[in-house]
Protein backbone atom coordinates (compact mmCIF):
# COMPACT_ATOMS: atom_id res chain seq x y z
CA UNK A 1 0.00 0.00 0.00
CA UNK A 2 1.42 3.42 -0.86
CA UNK A 3 1.62 5.37 2.64
CA UNK A 4 1.03 8.47 0.65
CA UNK A 5 -2.25 7.70 -0.89
CA UNK A 6 -3.19 6.08 2.26
CA UNK A 7 -2.48 9.39 4.46
CA UNK A 8 -4.15 11.32 1.64
CA UNK A 9 -7.46 9.18 1.77
CA UNK A 10 -7.11 9.18 5.50
CA UNK A 11 -6.77 13.10 5.22
CA UNK A 12 -10.12 13.19 3.26
CA UNK A 13 -12.57 11.28 4.93
CA UNK A 14 -11.06 13.03 8.37
CA UNK A 15 -12.08 16.55 6.18
CA UNK A 16 -16.17 14.66 4.97
CA UNK A 17 -16.55 13.05 8.39
CA UNK A 18 -15.42 16.60 10.23
CA UNK A 19 -14.27 14.33 13.21
CA UNK A 20 -10.57 13.57 14.07
CA UNK A 21 -9.89 9.07 13.74
CA UNK A 22 -7.90 6.77 14.22
CA UNK A 23 -7.24 4.53 10.85
CA UNK A 24 -6.81 0.97 11.01
CA UNK A 25 -6.15 -0.61 7.41
CA UNK A 26 -7.06 -4.43 6.51
CA UNK A 27 -6.08 -5.69 2.96
CA UNK A 28 -9.40 -7.87 2.10
CA UNK A 29 -10.31 -10.41 -1.45
CA UNK A 30 -11.92 -7.85 -4.05
CA UNK A 31 -11.59 -9.26 -7.60
CA UNK A 32 -9.99 -9.23 -10.15
CA UNK A 33 -9.56 -6.18 -11.05
CA UNK A 34 -8.97 -3.24 -7.93
CA UNK A 35 -6.75 -3.21 -4.84
CA UNK A 36 -9.52 -3.58 -1.90
CA UNK A 37 -9.46 -2.77 1.85
CA UNK A 38 -11.24 -2.16 4.90
CA UNK A 39 -10.65 0.45 7.12
CA UNK A 40 -11.33 1.20 10.84
CA UNK A 41 -12.29 4.44 12.21
CA UNK A 42 -13.79 5.07 15.74
CA UNK A 43 -16.11 2.14 15.80
CA UNK A 44 -16.79 2.97 11.74
CA UNK A 45 -15.34 0.75 8.95
CA UNK A 46 -15.27 1.56 5.38
CA UNK A 47 -14.79 -0.21 2.28
CA UNK A 48 -11.72 1.26 0.00
CA UNK A 49 -10.87 0.47 -3.83
CA UNK A 50 -7.90 1.55 -5.14
CA UNK A 51 -6.44 1.33 -8.53
CA UNK A 52 -4.05 2.99 -11.12
CA UNK A 53 -5.66 6.17 -13.52
CA UNK A 54 -4.84 3.96 -16.45
CA UNK A 55 -7.49 1.46 -16.00
CA UNK A 56 -10.35 3.41 -15.55
CA UNK A 57 -10.01 7.27 -17.54
CA UNK A 58 -12.30 8.78 -15.40
CA UNK A 59 -11.40 7.08 -12.22
CA UNK A 60 -14.53 5.40 -10.63
CA UNK A 61 -16.92 8.29 -11.76
CA UNK A 62 -19.32 5.50 -13.66
CA UNK A 63 -19.00 3.15 -10.64
CA UNK A 64 -20.60 6.21 -8.69
CA UNK A 65 -23.37 6.91 -11.38
CA UNK A 66 -23.90 3.60 -11.42
CA UNK A 67 -24.97 3.06 -7.85
CA UNK A 68 -26.73 6.62 -7.78
CA UNK A 69 -28.77 4.98 -10.63
CA UNK A 70 -29.75 1.68 -8.92
CA UNK A 71 -30.90 3.75 -5.73
CA UNK A 72 -32.39 5.91 -7.69
CA UNK A 73 -34.64 2.76 -8.92
CA UNK A 74 -35.04 1.82 -5.25
CA UNK A 75 -32.58 -0.49 -4.75
CA UNK A 76 -30.10 -0.56 -1.82
CA UNK A 77 -26.11 -0.18 -2.65
CA UNK A 78 -23.96 1.24 -0.02
CA UNK A 79 -23.40 4.65 1.14
CA UNK A 80 -20.68 6.81 -1.35
CA UNK A 81 -18.38 8.46 0.83
CA UNK A 82 -14.98 9.54 -1.16
CA UNK A 83 -14.14 9.48 -5.14
CA UNK A 84 -11.54 10.89 -6.15
CA UNK A 85 -7.58 10.66 -7.51
CA UNK A 86 -4.44 10.89 -6.25
CA UNK A 87 -1.39 11.27 -8.56
CA UNK A 88 -1.22 7.95 -10.42
CA UNK A 89 -4.02 6.40 -8.51
CA UNK A 90 -7.60 6.42 -7.92
CA UNK A 91 -9.91 5.75 -5.06
CA UNK A 92 -13.27 4.99 -3.68
CA UNK A 93 -14.47 4.76 -0.39
CA UNK A 94 -18.09 3.10 0.37
CA UNK A 95 -19.92 2.66 3.55
CA UNK A 96 -18.56 -0.87 5.02
CA UNK A 97 -21.25 -3.70 4.93
CA UNK A 98 -21.47 -6.73 6.93
CA UNK A 99 -22.03 -9.70 5.14
CA UNK A 100 -24.71 -12.41 7.13
CA UNK A 101 -25.96 -15.97 6.17
CA UNK A 102 -28.08 -16.11 3.24
CA UNK A 103 -31.14 -18.37 4.49
CA UNK A 104 -34.82 -18.47 2.48
CA UNK A 105 -35.83 -15.06 3.64
CA UNK A 106 -33.00 -13.49 2.20
CA UNK A 107 -33.13 -15.17 -1.23
CA UNK A 108 -36.91 -14.45 -1.43
CA UNK A 109 -36.47 -10.52 -0.46
CA UNK A 110 -33.70 -10.88 -2.87
CA UNK A 111 -36.02 -12.04 -6.00
CA UNK A 112 -38.62 -8.96 -4.83
CA UNK A 113 -35.39 -6.77 -5.06
CA UNK A 114 -34.64 -7.39 -8.13
CA UNK A 115 -38.12 -7.88 -9.92
CA UNK A 116 -38.67 -4.29 -7.95
CA UNK A 117 -35.73 -2.88 -9.88
CA UNK A 118 -36.83 -4.43 -13.28
CA UNK A 119 -40.25 -2.75 -12.94
CA UNK A 120 -38.81 0.39 -13.57
CA UNK A 121 -38.86 1.40 -17.36
CA UNK A 122 -37.55 3.22 -19.61
CA UNK A 123 -38.50 4.29 -23.44
CA UNK A 124 -35.14 3.44 -25.33
CA UNK A 125 -32.54 0.57 -24.49
CA UNK A 126 -29.36 2.49 -23.68
CA UNK A 127 -27.88 5.21 -21.14
CA UNK A 128 -26.56 8.63 -21.06
CA UNK A 129 -23.37 7.84 -20.86
CA UNK A 130 -20.80 4.43 -21.33
CA UNK A 131 -19.91 2.52 -18.14
CA UNK A 132 -17.59 -0.15 -17.56
CA UNK A 133 -18.37 -4.14 -17.75
CA UNK A 134 -14.80 -5.57 -15.63
CA UNK A 135 -12.11 -3.07 -16.99
CA UNK A 136 -13.75 -3.12 -20.46
CA UNK A 137 -16.09 -0.20 -22.08
CA UNK A 138 -19.69 -0.90 -21.95
CA UNK A 139 -20.91 1.25 -24.35
CA UNK A 140 -24.54 2.41 -23.67
CA UNK A 141 -26.08 4.00 -27.45
CA UNK A 142 -29.73 4.56 -27.43
CA UNK A 143 -31.71 1.60 -29.12
CA UNK A 144 -35.71 1.33 -29.99
CA UNK A 145 -35.13 -1.97 -30.16
CA UNK A 146 -33.09 -4.76 -27.68
CA UNK A 147 -31.66 -6.46 -30.74
CA UNK A 148 -29.78 -3.51 -32.01
CA UNK A 149 -28.74 -2.30 -28.53
CA UNK A 150 -27.42 -6.16 -28.09
CA UNK A 151 -25.76 -6.44 -31.02
CA UNK A 152 -24.02 -2.83 -31.47
CA UNK A 153 -23.31 -2.59 -28.09
CA UNK A 154 -22.13 -5.81 -26.49
CA UNK A 155 -21.55 -8.46 -29.18
CA UNK A 156 -19.73 -6.32 -32.06
CA UNK A 157 -17.28 -4.78 -30.04
CA UNK A 158 -16.35 -7.70 -28.02
CA UNK A 159 -16.46 -9.55 -31.11
CA UNK A 160 -13.78 -6.93 -32.46
CA UNK A 161 -11.26 -6.85 -29.53
CA UNK A 162 -11.21 -10.66 -30.18
CA UNK A 163 -10.86 -10.97 -33.87
CA UNK A 164 -7.82 -8.20 -33.24
CA UNK A 165 -6.34 -10.28 -30.67
CA UNK A 166 -6.64 -13.41 -32.73
CA UNK A 167 -9.20 -15.06 -30.42
CA UNK A 168 -12.06 -15.54 -32.78
CA UNK A 169 -11.53 -16.48 -36.61
CA UNK A 170 -12.53 -15.19 -39.74
CA UNK A 171 -15.22 -18.54 -39.49
CA UNK A 172 -16.60 -17.67 -36.26
CA UNK A 173 -17.00 -13.77 -37.60
CA UNK A 174 -19.60 -15.56 -40.10
CA UNK A 175 -21.11 -17.36 -37.52
CA UNK A 176 -21.69 -14.07 -35.35
CA UNK A 177 -23.03 -12.33 -38.23
CA UNK A 178 -25.80 -15.38 -38.93
CA UNK A 179 -26.93 -15.13 -35.27
CA UNK A 180 -27.35 -11.29 -35.54
CA UNK A 181 -30.22 -12.22 -38.12
CA UNK A 182 -32.01 -14.49 -35.80
CA UNK A 183 -31.67 -12.27 -32.45
CA UNK A 184 -34.74 -10.32 -33.52
CA UNK A 185 -37.04 -13.72 -33.92
CA UNK A 186 -35.41 -14.90 -30.29
CA UNK A 187 -35.42 -12.70 -28.19
CA UNK A 188 -38.69 -11.37 -26.82
CA UNK A 189 -39.98 -7.88 -26.47
CA UNK A 190 -40.19 -6.22 -23.65
CA UNK A 191 -40.02 -2.18 -22.52
CA UNK A 192 -36.55 -1.30 -21.17
CA UNK A 193 -35.87 -2.25 -17.33
CA UNK A 194 -33.57 -1.15 -15.72
CA UNK A 195 -30.72 -3.51 -14.65
CA UNK A 196 -27.57 -4.06 -12.72
CA UNK A 197 -25.36 -5.67 -15.66
CA UNK A 198 -23.29 -7.76 -13.81
CA UNK A 199 -25.31 -9.50 -11.44
CA UNK A 200 -23.39 -12.37 -10.10
CA UNK A 201 -22.52 -14.17 -6.65
CA UNK A 202 -19.70 -11.32 -6.44
CA UNK A 203 -21.68 -8.67 -6.76
CA UNK A 204 -24.20 -7.95 -4.24
CA UNK A 205 -24.06 -8.13 0.09
CA UNK A 206 -26.52 -10.38 2.23
CA UNK A 207 -27.01 -8.57 5.09
CA UNK A 208 -27.98 -8.69 8.46
CA UNK A 209 -31.99 -7.78 7.92
CA UNK A 210 -32.32 -10.36 5.05
CA UNK A 211 -31.82 -7.82 1.73
CA UNK A 212 -29.89 -7.69 -1.28
CA UNK A 213 -27.11 -4.40 -1.36
CA UNK A 214 -26.29 -4.32 -4.69
CA UNK A 215 -22.64 -3.59 -5.79
CA UNK A 216 -20.09 -3.27 -8.57
CA UNK A 217 -22.89 -1.94 -10.70
CA UNK A 218 -22.69 -1.94 -14.79
CA UNK A 219 -26.03 -0.61 -15.29
CA UNK A 220 -28.26 0.43 -17.75
CA UNK A 221 -31.95 0.23 -19.65
CA UNK A 222 -31.90 -3.53 -21.27
CA UNK A 223 -33.62 -6.48 -21.20
CA UNK A 224 -34.34 -7.71 -17.95
CA UNK A 225 -33.30 -11.08 -18.86
CA UNK A 226 -30.26 -10.56 -19.15
CA UNK A 227 -29.51 -10.19 -15.13
CA UNK A 228 -31.25 -13.62 -14.25
CA UNK A 229 -28.76 -14.79 -17.36
CA UNK A 230 -25.91 -13.56 -15.88
CA UNK A 231 -26.79 -14.68 -12.26
CA UNK A 232 -26.58 -18.22 -13.63
CA UNK A 233 -23.37 -18.12 -15.22
CA UNK A 234 -21.16 -19.17 -12.65
CA UNK A 235 -23.03 -21.45 -11.07
CA UNK A 236 -26.42 -19.32 -10.21
CA UNK A 237 -28.29 -18.43 -6.71
CA UNK A 238 -31.02 -20.51 -4.97
CA UNK A 239 -33.49 -22.37 -6.78
CA UNK A 240 -35.91 -20.23 -4.63
CA UNK A 241 -34.80 -16.68 -5.60
CA UNK A 242 -35.75 -18.16 -9.19
CA UNK A 243 -38.88 -19.43 -8.26
CA UNK A 244 -40.02 -16.41 -6.49
CA UNK A 245 -39.05 -13.87 -9.20
CA UNK A 246 -41.14 -16.06 -11.59
CA UNK A 247 -44.18 -15.42 -9.41
CA UNK A 248 -43.39 -11.87 -9.19
CA UNK A 249 -42.65 -10.97 -12.96
CA UNK A 250 -42.75 -14.38 -15.16
CA UNK A 251 -41.14 -14.39 -17.93
CA UNK A 252 -42.06 -15.59 -21.06
CA UNK A 253 -40.85 -19.40 -22.17
CA UNK A 254 -37.83 -20.24 -23.39
CA UNK A 255 -35.60 -18.55 -21.05
CA UNK A 256 -33.48 -21.36 -20.45
CA UNK A 257 -32.36 -21.50 -24.30
CA UNK A 258 -32.01 -17.61 -24.23
CA UNK A 259 -29.66 -17.30 -21.27
CA UNK A 260 -27.10 -18.84 -23.44
CA UNK A 261 -27.33 -15.94 -25.58
CA UNK A 262 -27.59 -13.57 -23.18
CA UNK A 263 -24.25 -14.93 -21.74
CA UNK A 264 -22.35 -14.82 -24.65
CA UNK A 265 -21.55 -10.76 -23.85
CA UNK A 266 -20.02 -11.84 -20.11
CA UNK A 267 -18.48 -14.74 -21.73
CA UNK A 268 -16.57 -12.24 -25.23
CA UNK A 269 -15.43 -10.03 -21.75
CA UNK A 270 -13.81 -12.71 -19.82
CA UNK A 271 -12.06 -13.97 -22.87
CA UNK A 272 -10.73 -10.64 -24.05
CA UNK A 273 -9.46 -9.95 -20.19
CA UNK A 274 -8.33 -13.73 -19.45
CA UNK A 275 -8.04 -15.41 -22.85
CA UNK A 276 -8.45 -19.08 -24.14
CA UNK A 277 -10.13 -20.73 -21.22
CA UNK A 278 -13.96 -18.97 -22.01
CA UNK A 279 -13.65 -19.67 -25.66
CA UNK A 280 -15.42 -22.86 -26.00
CA UNK A 281 -18.14 -21.85 -24.20
CA UNK A 282 -18.71 -19.26 -26.88
CA UNK A 283 -17.90 -21.31 -29.98
CA UNK A 284 -20.49 -23.96 -28.85
CA UNK A 285 -23.28 -20.84 -28.11
CA UNK A 286 -22.95 -19.68 -31.32
CA UNK A 287 -22.84 -22.82 -33.24
CA UNK A 288 -25.90 -23.85 -31.33
CA UNK A 289 -27.82 -20.66 -32.51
Amino acid sequence: MDLKLQHYIEKQLTIKLNTNLTFKWESISGGSINLTYKISANNHNYFVKINDKSVFKNGFKEEVLGLKFLKLNEAITPKIILEGSFNSKIYLVLSWIDKEFQNNNFWKNFAHQLANLHQHKSDKFGLEYSNYMGQLIQKNSFFNKFDNFFIENRLKPQVKIAFDKKLLTKGDLRKFEYLYQQLPTILPKEKPSAVHGDLWSGNYISTANNKAVFIDPAVYYGHREIDLAMSLLFGGFSLNFYNVYQEIYPLEKGFNTRKDLYNLYPLLIHLNLFGNPYLQSIKTIITKF
